[in-house]
């Protein structure tokens, strides 16, 4: 009897993908929901503290960094989480999930305000673009620190384990001796 292992069959990886797929959009879309939550309540707090926002460029780049709060805060958190815990594409999450959530807001927004709102304003279109592009690249690099965390605490257990293997090694040899 042989003890080499089959490679997976066709179905086990397309199911292992499916899975992985259905975890990246269900990030994507937890992310934005988990970030317009936040958003919210940090709007209500800095709007009281810091009141109406006098100059046009600035309360529209305000108003966009706090709308897109869950592309560049929630989702790269969930990207670095994915990263230390998983063995997931970076460029993959980073896109499938930045993707799924930006759609999900798009299906809401069309949803609330009808599909011609949606290009009404060509800027608003512009800086939606530029800054899911941005977020993306957040996420990716998220995911990239959060693997390097992951490859660090793999070598501090490795060492760990030799440190422990060598005392246990040098306490058997003491055992024999006697």
């Amino acid at each position: 009897m042989t003890t080499e292992a089959k490679p997976p069959s066709a179905l086990v990886r397309v199911e292992g993908a499916a899975r992985q797929t259905v975890m990246q959009v269900g990030l994507g879309v937890a992310g934005y929901v988990l970030g317009s939550i936040f958003s919210g309540g940090a709007v209500m707090r800095i709007s009281e503290r810091v009141g109406f926002i006098s100059s046009p460029a600035l309360a529209f780049i305000f108003g966009w960094v706090m709308q897109r709060l869950w592309l560049f805060v929630v989702l790269p958190a969930f990207g670095w989480a994915i990263g230390r815990f998983t063995e997931l594409k970076s460029m993959r999450f980073a896109v499938t999930a930045a993707l799924s959530g930006e759609i999900f807001a798009l299906l809401l927004f069309t949803a609330v305000n009808g599909l011609d709102a949606l290009f009404d304003d060509p800027g608003d279109l512009l800086a939606r673009a530029v800054t899911l592009l941005l977020g993306m690249a957040v996420t990716l690099l998220a995911v990239s620190s959060g693997r390097r965390a992951a490859q660090d605490a793999q070598g501090e257990a490795d060492a760990i384990a030799a440190k422990q293997k060598a005392e246990y090694a040098e306490y058997l040899a003491k055992l024999e001796q006697k």
